[in-house]
């Protein structure tokens, strides 16, 4: 194998154990996921202890679990009954 295979095995998404991870948005910690992940599951980074919610399998991609749109929805749907 040559080092740019290797260089670039290095960032993948598993983990030297073969497992799924991520990164988490608010640390970039690597957040360690089961293998039967699907999107829109749950889980918490193991450094910051923020709630996530698994957005994308390919790549795996984290963000911020209950998110601001739904607060804004709730807000416009408010402003419509006054």
């Amino acid at each position: 194998m040559n080092d740019d295979y290797l260089n670039s095995k290095s960032e993948t998404t598993r983990s030297p154990k073969n497992k799924l991870r991520a990164r988490c948005p608010s640390c970039s910690a690597w957040v360690p996921l089961r293998d039967a992940v699907e999107v829109w599951d749950l889980v918490e980074c193991p450094e910051c202890n923020t709630q996530l919610e698994v957005v994308d399998l390919r790549p795996p991609t984290l963000d911020y679990a209950g998110g601001v749109q739904g607060d804004e929805d709730w807000d416009e749907e408010e402003e419509e009954w006054h």
